[in-house]
């Protein structure tokens, strides 16, 4: 009886450690699952602005290189990307600086994330045909602005930095009704930043993006000062909320910082976006 009872214990325990070892393979299982799921991505789908393409191209071999298969899908304006996105239809986009992508999550109540680092800064600055240097900006001149919020911003800002004129700090979005010193009774004409480089003979000097300066023939490296706010308004890859610390996503961004981006961004644009590696 009592051997009985002795074999049927032994039993037992086997059974229990049979069961741990069963339990044991089923962690185990999960945990190569979740290792398999963890295993970072090498089809990418990334969407980017049609006027961009070439930015891209530049970029395509340097990630395949890095052994991803990166497919483009573009589009035509600047909210299809992030709908894209917010759908799924495509795993990252690259198009927009940070301003913008808060703006577009406030209104639309997405959780897009900017993956650092940054790629490219438009480059914003002043320009003359009469003056030389600011300087030579005599009392009273008359200073072409933006008339879009945005841009009207970044020149004020660039003209504060550069101590010509005083901004209210207490205005997060500066007009030139938040001048509080014009020391040089600057006047300030306010005109489409696409506009302007048409003016540029007839007044003293104008602030915009060196792009509209090469849209309009002329050498956007040819500026007076520039803004130093380049990384505020830098591109960047953007991601949603459940990829932000995704390595791919990181491997990606951090990859797009090459020569060869470089190259193209000083061939198509003529020195109007500025890699900001270098």
């Amino acid at each position: 009886m009592k051997l009985k009872k002795y074999l049927a214990m032994i039993l037992i325990a086997v059974m229990a450690c049979c069961l741990a070892t069963a339990c044991g393979s089923s962690d185990s299982g999960e945990e190569a699952a979740s290792d398999e799921t963890a295993v970072e991505k090498t089809d990418v789908k990334i969407g980017v602005r049609s006027d961009l393409i070439d930015y891209y191209n530049a970029i395509e071999p340097v990630l395949q290189a890095k052994g991803y298969n990166p497919e483009m899908v573009s589009f035509d304006d600047s909210i299809q990307p992030n709908v894209a996105l917010a759908e799924g239809s495509i795993d990252i986009n690259w198009f927009q600086h940070e301003p913008y992508l808060t703006a577009y999550n406030a209104e639309n109540g997405t959780d897009f994330v900017m993956v650092q680092p940054k790629t490219y800064a438009p480059l914003f600055a002043m320009y003359s045909t009469k003056h030389k240097s600011v300087e030579e900006l005599p009392d009273g001149a008359v200073i072409g602005v933006c008339n879009d919020a945005t841009n009207q911003d970044r020149g004020l800002k660039m003209l504060a930095d550069n101590g010509l004129i005083t901004l209210d700090e207490s205005v997060e979005v500066a007009t030139v009704h938040d001048i509080k010193d014009n020391p040089h009774n600057f006047t300030f004409q306010e005109a489409e930043m696409q506009m302007l480089p048409q003016s540029i003979d007839d007044l003293d000097a104008i602030c915009l993006a060196g792009q509209h300066m090469v849209n309009a023939g002329n050498d956007p490296s040819a500026y007076l000062i520039k803004s130093s706010d380049e990384q505020e308004y830098a591109v960047g890859f953007v991601v949603s909320a459940e990829n932000a610390d995704a390595a791919w996503a990181k491997d990606i961004a951090e990859t797009a910082q090459c020569d060869e981006l470089a190259a193209a961004l000083e061939e198509v644009s003529g020195g109007a976006l500025l890699p900001v590696w270098k």
